[in-house]
């Protein structure tokens, strides 16, 4: 039975029981600060189990995970992986064990329903294993699953009962926290020994039984209403039904391993790690394509930095392992393998659709780390050769992060190679100043509302009711209530004037900023206080209007009029539909491969950004540019309509991607040619932009780009700020505004011209210059040797001196220039050429420039410096003497 198949019968099985099929979320999730990777089958259902979304009652999923803390158990044993995809099925207060237990064990044994009497009513959906080989796991104090066992027909003996570390999630919740929901699981192994938690027994499906809130105090207090959340591993279940030793045997890794096996290796292969090398370099090009896949790049913080580091350890792997293609790169001709082994599942048309993109992406990146591998590998080589003790300092693998780009998880993996550890503390010590001062050194600044906000979050679930009704896609006033007013510390029945507050209505036309446009401002106006709204945000599901009393004062239960600021609104609606045009217009120049990675719209500004591993050149910004005004000249019809998910998605609406999405969304189409989910606020058609203007466009991580853009009377006002630099340049060079760039063609061959009279002047100095130096130069073991202070010099002159100088000489002679202008030093330090293996230039400078509170070095005939201490100059030349003559007298 193939893994697709496997898939299609969980779900399946689980949509005849009543439970409602979710598409997996996005490995990137959205709206989740609290993980990096989507981990677990339960992560995209968080609002459920919090009660914060309350459409669905159960749900079945087969969701793609990603996880690197057991990274250096990868590819040694059976069924560790950092990608794979977790089945589940989930009850948000609606079923619980009584119904959970025997659907797993119908489903993996397909041969009893719910009352464990008569065979299954669907077998052609369950997966047949025998039950004798299965064992199962309860919690020691839950006795209400080991009585549902036991029901089924389990035998007491196949029954094992652990502890909290084991059997509660999460672990150690009764003792030792965190506090929040909690509860038993109940776990089933594929043990054909029956030593449960042996060495070939593979734990299949973990049901956790959600039933407790743990309070401050350590005591468990029962949750009004239980939940279901299971996960049973996609490649664990096939290798088991398939009857394979491991995993890497299942067809979700024969053709990436056969492939690899394909690859041409030197004689250096280390046979004894193979199999590990094949087994891990598998596992990982599978993380590493679907996140590609997903837009996601490589970088060197958060997200982008595990990928780079899965990407580089995969090919080092093959490199260093296997001996495969020294110096090239070989994870991209991988990539079909991937898409191969993908066949049939959810995520075959994505891969496919992405191949290109992902190849490119993956090329740029192992190509990259190609041309530093040698370096850091010498390095840390060097390093491990100077130790007395098997420990790598911590500072030494920062180092080879910083410098090299050799993630630290590279370093670990060649020091336990060679015996090695890496001092851990000691790199994160290190890498934490890196981050202190980078953070001091930003300029960005704070919100008067940012630590409200975070305190409003803490507590909001105080207020009732949980959401506040918007209305303001239909009009711009509405009379409320006011629910809430937030006075910085507490929720405060009345608020006087001169006090900031955030207010919470029972409905509002004021947009909270989320989906990257700013929130509303304007007024409420009650009849006995006014306040001025400065900003509107969602905290979880309530809306804040964050404001100031103006006069009067605001109390709960008071009627207000809410008016929005009408202006304001339409020059963020011009920005957010301008976004959309240039969302169309870049991926009709770029490609399909240029999806949007995020923006952020204002009052007739906009930042987009974009993925893309090249920047735009010139003749495609205007391109872009061009294209989207022709959208605005042509006033298309802008129309927004609410749909189910599953429709927008047939009638080709573009999401952003990774955001969540409710079951019901918001469709903004505009002509036919787009049509996105969003849910801000828009224009009628496409003839209110005005004037849409590219500001600028640069990098702002590896693969995603930037553009910065002016819409409506901002934009129209930076034109005609450049017609008038324009006329402005055209007058001083006495020409027409037509003739502007001829005008500066003729300029700049001027001063073209006007350099090389100079240079060559200078030249000509230089060598009446060099004769009198030479003249006064002294001799040392048959070497002259000239120093001199030059007055008003810079490096190039200098330079141009030292040059002439040396060319001057009869024979052998070393030549030290420096000058000192305008409190700045500059050195420059020259040797013939059959000086180079007696005197090393570079390093006479690297000395010498210290004195004069500077640096330097260079090559062993040419080097030059700096330095901040020009009265320093004459005791910098003696000490340069005094070494010259020590390097000639040895």
């Amino acid at each position: 039975m193939r893994s697709a198949e496997l898939r299609t019968r969980f779900l399946s099985f689980f949509q005849a029981r009543g439970h409602t099929l979710k598409d997996s979320d996005s490995l990137v999730p959205s709206g989740d600060p609290t993980v990096l990777f989507t981990s677990a089958g339960m992560n995209q259902f968080k609002d459920y189990f919090l009660g914060k979304r309350t459409d669905l009652s159960r749900a079945a999923s087969c969701q793609k995970c990603l996880r690197t803390g057991d990274l250096e158990q990868v590819g040694k044993t059976p069924s560790h992986h950092s990608f794979f995809e977790m089945l589940g099925n989930f009850s948000f207060g609606d079923y619980f064990k009584a119904e959970a237990i025997p659907w797993a064990w119908e489903f993996l044994t397909g041969t009893e329903n719910c009352s464990g009497t008569k065979k299954s009513e669907t077998p052609a959906l369950c997966v047949g294993l025998p039950a004798e080989k299965l064992w199962v796991s309860v919690y020691e104090e839950d006795g209400d699953a080991l009585s549902l066992w036991k029901t089924l027909g389990v035998p007491e003996g196949r029954i094992r009962r652990f502890g909290q570390k084991d059997n509660f999630w999460p672990a150690n919740a009764p003792t030792e926290g965190p506090n929040g929901p909690c509860g038993p699981c109940s776990e089933i192994y594929f043990d054909p020994e029956g030593k449960v938690q042996g060495p070939r027994s593979v734990e299949v499906w973990n049901l956790v039984f959600t039933q407790f809130d743990r309070q401050p105090d350590g005591s468990l207090k029962p949750l009004p209403k239980p939940n279901i959340d299971t996960g049973m591993g996609l490649e664990r279940l096939a290798s088991v039904v398939q009857g394979t030793p491991t995993d890497y045997e299942t067809d979700l890794f024969v053709p990436i391993v056969s492939s690899i096996r394909r690859l041409p290796r030197g004689k250096k292969v280390k046979s004894d790690r193979v199999d590990f090398a094949e087994r891990a370099l598998a596992d990982h090009l599978r993380a590493i394509v679907l996140l590609l896949a997903e837009g996601l790049v490589p970088s060197n913080e958060s997200r982008g930095y595990v990928l780079r580091m899965l990407i580089r350890r995969a090919h080092r792997l093959g490199r260093v392992t296997l001996d495969v293609a020294a110096g090239k790169a070989f994870l991209v001709s991988l990539v079909e393998a991937v898409e191969d082994a993908m066949r049939g599942s959810p995520y075959e048309r994505v891969l496919t659709t992405k191949r290109q993109a992902v190849q490119r992406a993956l090329e740029q990146e192992e190509t990259q780390f190609i041309q530093t591998l040698e370096a850091g590998t010498s390095r840390l080589e060097e390093i491990m050769a100077s130790l007395k003790q098997r420990v790598i300092p911590g500072e030494e693998a920062f180092k080879l992060y910083d410098t090299y780009g050799f993630p630290l998880e590279l370093t670990m993996d060649v020091a336990q190679e060679r015996g090695f550890t890496v001092d851990r503390p000691g790199f994160d010590a290190a890498l934490k100043v890196q981050q202190e001062r980078s953070r001091s050194g930003s300029q960005f600044g704070g919100d008067i509302f940012v630590s409200e906000t975070l305190r409003i979050r803490e507590t909001v679930k105080e207020l009732p009711p949980k959401e506040a009704q918007f209305v303001g896609y239909e009009t711009l006033e509405a009379e409320a209530v006011v629910k809430g007013l937030w006075d910085g510390s507490r929720w405060a029945p009345e608020v006087n004037e001169g006090h900031t507050v955030g207010i919470v209505l029972d409905r509002s036309p004021f947009y909270g900023e989320s989906g990257g446009q700013i929130g509303d401002t304007g007024a409420l106006e009650g009849h006995k206080g006014v306040a001025d709204v400065v900003q509107t945000t969602w905290v979880d599901d309530v809306l804040v209007h964050h404001a100031k009393v103006r006069q009067g004062r605001l109390k709960v239960q008071d009627r207000v009029k809410a008016r929005v600021s009408a202006e304001r609104r339409l020059k963020i609606a011009r920005s957010h539909t301008a976004t959309h045009l240039l969302h169309w217009a870049l991926r009709k120049v770029l490609g399909p491969d240029a999806v949007q990675a995020g923006s952020y719209v204002e009052a007739e500004r906009l930042r987009f950004d974009f993925s893309s591993l090249q920047g735009l050149h010139e003749e495609q910004r205007h391109d872009v540019e061009a294209l989207v005004n022709s959208r605005v000249r042509l006033a298309d019809e802008v129309h927004a309509a609410q749909m189910r998910q599953e429709e927008a998605k047939r009638a080709g609406a573009l999401a952003l991607f990774g955001e969540k999405y409710g079951g019901v969304v918001r469709v903004v189409t505009i002509g036919d040619y787009s049509k996105e989910l969003c849910g801000g606020t828009h224009l009628p058609h496409t003839g209110f932009v005005g004037t849409f203007l590219i500001a600028g466009e640069s990098s702002i991580a590896a693969g995603t780009r930037r553009i910065e853009a002016l819409v409506g009377e901002a934009a129209s006002e930076r034109q005609q700020q450049q017609v008038r630099l324009l006329h402005e340049a055209a007058k001083r060079l006495g020409r027409g505004a037509d003739d502007v760039v001829a005008g500066l063609e003729e300029l700049l061959g001027q001063l073209k011209h006007a350099e090389r009279e100079r240079k060559a002047l200078q030249l000509e100095l230089a060598k009446v210059e060099a004769n009198r130096l030479v003249a006064e130069g002294k001799q040392i073991n048959g070497v002259t040797f000239i120093a001199a202070t030059i007055k008003h010099g810079d490096r190039e002159s200098l330079a141009v001196l030292a040059d002439a100088v040396t060319g001057s000489l009869p024979r052998d002679g070393v030549v030290v220039l420096a000058s000192g202008n305008q409190g700045q030093v500059a050195l420059v330090m020259a040797t013939t050429a059959g000086l180079a293996k007696r005197l090393h230039a570079g390093e006479l400078v690297k000395a010498i420039a210290p004195m004069m509170q500077g640096s330097g070095g260079g090559r062993p005939e040419f080097a030059q410096g700096g330095g901040k201490d020009a009265a320093a100059i004459p005791a910098a030349l003696k000490r340069a003497e005094e070494l010259v003559r020590e390097a000639l007298e040895r």
